[in-house]
């Protein structure tokens, strides 16, 4: 787009000097009545030569790499929205893991990992509890996990700290 806007500005300081040029050699009368009317039509021909022969090709070109562009940039905004909102639902997991476990009258902290399946919903698929379980409140807490978000005992990690 550019390189057009630029030749055609080099076309029209050309044809300019070679009028000026021209002006100045021809001799007076007549022919120098023709000679600048000569001149003004290639002159206008020069002007307006952008609108004879449009490179459409261009524009095409440029709109192409414009709509990749945007579709590129929707692309990363869909991942950066599908991450921020797995975070979030890992968190809510996380907090229901939490509330479930003082239910059990457990005190815990639980972090909570989630991968989509096949139609996009985001779902556990490991968990990890920390917190001073007993083997009892453990057993209570891996039943409800898996009961209750389908997580397996295979994907559920307990870490011990100060247990009973």
């Amino acid at each position: 787009m550019i390189g057009a806007v630029r030749s055609w500005l080099l076309a029209v300081t050309a044809v300019s000097l070679l009028c000026a040029l021209a002006g100045a050699l021809m001799p007076k009368g007549p022919v120098e009545r023709v000679g600048r009317l000569v001149c003004g039509l290639v002159m206008l021909a020069a002007v307006l030569s952008p609108l004879a022969g449009p490179d459409l090709g261009e524009g095409q070109r440029w709109l192409e790499d414009y709509l990749a562009s945007v579709d590129q940039r929707e692309a990363e905004l869909t991942q950066e929205v599908d991450d921020q909102m797995k975070t979030i639902i890992e968190g809510e997991y996380a907090a229901y893991i939490v509330d479930k476990a003082a239910q059990l009258g457990l005190t815990c902290t639980a972090q909570v990992e989630c991968q989509a399946d096949g139609d996009g919903l985001l779902l556990p698929v490991r968990t990890q509890v920390s917190g001073p379980l007993s083997e009892a409140g453990r057993a209570q807490l891996a039943q409800a996990i898996q009961e209750d978000l389908g997580v397996p005992p295979e994907g559920q990690t307990y870490i011990e700290e100060g247990a009973p």
